[in-house]
């Protein structure tokens, strides 16, 4: 299991949906919208499912540009 990502865009840092998720199970679901309460700007960040990613390390150390960056 991971955490569903996503990129705030005021700070261009990840964060997470509160989501939690396996990497097949979020790939195989239709495409969704989404909002979440940002905890870095106080934002409520509007998403879909091809912006986010599956982080299956801890939510602080994951990179949106790493390897486990999957769209």
């Amino acid at each position: 299991m991971g955490t569903v990502m996503i990129r705030c865009p005021e700070t261009q840092r990840a964060i997470s949906t509160g989501m939690q998720v396996d990497r097949a199970t979020f790939h195989s679901t239709p495409v969704f919208f989404s909002r979440t309460l940002c905890p870095l700007c106080g934002n409520k960040h509007e998403w879909f499912a091809k912006d986010a990613w599956v982080c299956e390390s801890g939510t602080a150390v994951c990179d949106p540009n790493c390897a486990r960056h999957v769209a």
